[in-house]
């Protein structure tokens, strides 16, 4: 395997590891709504927690994007 070689499969292992953090992001954000639409109550509370979730799981997939350009 050359150096081609090697450069693609670790773009291809980069791509299979940005896939689940957009499928986590999903399921992340219908959960906090489907919370928040069965007691409207904690939309104050769950909220905040609900935006700093999904800015954690993005990082992932942006480091994940950085790295998929730097090689």
């Amino acid at each position: 395997m050359g150096v081609e070689g090697a450069t693609a499969f670790a773009k291809a292992i980069i791509i299979l590891a940005m896939m689940p953090t957009a499928l986590a992001e999903g399921m992340l954000v219908s959960s906090a709504f489907r919370a928040i639409g069965r007691n409207p109550k904690l939309e104050e509370t769950l909220f905040p927690k609900v935006i700093i979730s999904v800015a954690l799981v993005e990082s992932t997939a942006i480091y994940a994007l950085v790295a998929f350009f730097t090689l």
